[in-house]
């Protein structure tokens, strides 16, 4: 069994606005799991596109993986995954202490950091703690500016596929003018 929320935009920024879309879930309980909530996670999906560039674009720096073995390049992956979760929990660590969301933190900011002050680490326990403590204080000053709701057209460069060429139009596509959920209509 699942249940079918229909909603649709009323910001003609938003692409599909005017007609109906259709979100699928399990979740069925509606008092426990209301169906804008819904709607606004399964928007917010797109913040994993972003985890996803921070490995390969920022984390690591070259564009190929060292290993020549399959088990070396498994290795390699999980060390770059633990870095990554090492970075994100210390991000989640100052955003804490802050008081602002993680989300708001830059990834780029704090590897920067991270690289610059990882070799000062003291040997001392004490000395540690002090240098953390400062470490997620400098981190906790890597605040990003707000994002603005931004839509970009899916079109593609090169007709290979069965999404829209993109063509001069799509350059100065609209953009939203509410924010994602105040734009939500619900039909049902």
């Amino acid at each position: 069994m699942v249940r079918i929320i229909e909603y649709t935009f009323d910001d003609p920024g938003w692409p599909g606005s005017g007609e109906k879309h259709r979100l699928l879930t399990t979740l069925r309980d509606a008092s426990r799991h209301p169906a804008r909530r819904l709607i606004t996670l399964y928007h917010e999906r797109w913040e994993e596109e972003l985890t996803i560039d921070e490995v390969k674009t920022h984390q690591c720096e070259r564009p190929v993986l060292r290993s020549q073995t399959p088990a070396g390049v498994v290795q390699e992956v999980y060390g770059l995954l633990l870095g990554h979760y090492v970075v994100r929990t210390l991000m989640a660590e100052a955003a804490q202490k802050a008081e602002v969301s993680p989300r708001q933190l830059s990834f780029t900011g704090t590897l920067k950091i991270l690289r610059c002050r990882l070799p000062q680490c003291p040997a001392s326990a004490a000395g540690r703690r002090r240098w953390y403590e400062d470490l997620l204080a400098e981190v906790a000053e890597e605040v990003l500016e707000p994002r603005r709701e931004r839509i970009n057209p899916r079109v593609i460069k090169r007709k290979m596929s069965n999404w829209e060429k993109k063509r001069p139009e799509h350059a100065h596509y609209p953009q939203p003018t509410k924010k994602f959920r105040q734009s939500i209509v619900m039909l049902c």
